[in-house]
């Protein structure tokens, strides 16, 4: 009898996993994996822990950590460059505040330019919403000076009058 071991999860991959074999959520998970994590034995399997970006959801695509039952993931690869699959979402990769979508410094261009539309009319929410990512940033990464990490993630969000 030839056994199959458990299947090889990649970054950029699609995993699937019912809600039974996956901590820290509700209903199916389907994840776009941006960081394989450790592998852990329990009395009823194998775990693994997985980072990544969560597709379908009702709140839209938002960064997940899962620890995940192996046996049970239903992996599809990432697609090749020739392939025209839907392209990653532009959200932080943490800790290194990089853009899942294009791999620049977050929030790339990309992402302003959809932030600026979707808060047209509430700068001062955007505002929040961009102070708090920075508070957690400043956390993460120590190196950069506080007056750099400020005008990375707000000051390009300031009022132009013409």
């Amino acid at each position: 009898m030839i056994r199959h071991g458990p299947p090889a999860v990649r970054v950029g991959d699609v995993v699937t996993v019912d809600e039974q074999h996956y901590c820290y959520g509700l209903g199916q998970l389907v994840l776009r994996v941006i960081e394989v994590g450790r592998r852990e034995r329990h009395s009823d399997g194998v775990w693994i822990h997985l980072r990544g970006i969560e597709l379908g959801g009702s709140t839209g695509p938002r960064q997940r950590r899962v620890l995940v039952r192996l046996a049970a993931l239903r992996v599809r690869p990432a697609a090749r460059p020739a392939n025209r699959e839907a392209p990653m979402p532009h959200v932080p990769v943490r800790p290194a505040w990089t853009c899942a979508g294009c791999g620049q410094e977050w929030p790339c261009p990309n992402r302003r330019r959809r932030l600026l539309i979707e808060y047209a009319h509430d700068r001062l929410s955007l505002a929040f919403y961009l102070g708090l990512h920075l508070a957690d940033a400043a956390v993460d990464l120590s190196h950069p000076p506080a007056d750099e990490l400020h005008v990375r993630f707000l000051g390009w969000t300031r009022f132009r009058r013409s």
